[in-house]
């Protein structure tokens, strides 16, 4: 049996939470561990790997569920400081500071051939296992989803990037109610 382990974000009441699509992508089985122990099945409610972006589903009671706050990415400025929150390696309750090193990069989805725009880049620690977790703000607002390390020499230090909150606000609550989320496309052809 293979196990693999990510973050995520709790983004309300019913339950739903928000996490990549690469940390449940393939699951048989998916379970959450609350800050307090608790531990709970969840089920995936929809996802989208063109935005790298899932949406699982517990059913606590709502004392459990503490909802974020969803920031603006778009309002970020180079140099602002963000905390990224995870498992690194396991490591469950991490928190690791830095700054937003550059905003507007372009990064591979992991699981598609597509590439997610607007990305979030910071020098804040992103090991395995802060996949899906929050990036916030100073004021815990959430900013970003830490997805990706691009490192030179394949260890895990690096340059982080995070899936902008923005696109979690129109992603979310299309997986939410439709269980994936639908794309504009426009093909284009030069003539010969």
């Amino acid at each position: 049996m293979q196990v693999a382990s990510g973050s995520g974000f709790v983004l309300d009441k019913q339950g739903h939470i928000v996490t990549n699509d690469h940390v449940v992508e393939g699951a048989d089985k998916v379970q959450v561990t609350f800050l307090d122990g608790t531990m709970a099945n969840a089920t995936v409610v929809g996802q989208d790997p063109n935005s790298d972006l899932a949406v699982i589903k517990v059913e606590v009671d709502a004392s459990k569920l503490q909802p974020v706050e969803l920031g603006d990415s778009a309002a970020l400025v180079v140099g602002q400081q963000v905390f990224a929150i995870g498992n690194p390696f396991g490591q469950l309750w991490t928190m690791t500071s830095g700054i937003v090193s550059a905003v507007g990069r372009t990064i591979q989805s992991g699981t598609s051939s597509y590439s997610i725009p607007e990305v979030v880049q910071t020098d804040a620690s992103i090991n395995p296992g802060n996949s899906g977790g929050p990036l916030v703000d100073s004021q815990g607002r959430v900013i970003g989803v830490n997805a990706q390390i691009e490192s030179q020499g394949g260890s895990s230090s690096g340059v982080g990037f995070s899936i902008p909150v923005n696109i979690v606000k129109r992603v979310a609550p299309a997986l939410i109610k439709d269980g994936k989320y639908s794309y504009s496309w426009l093909a284009l052809r030069a003539p010969a």
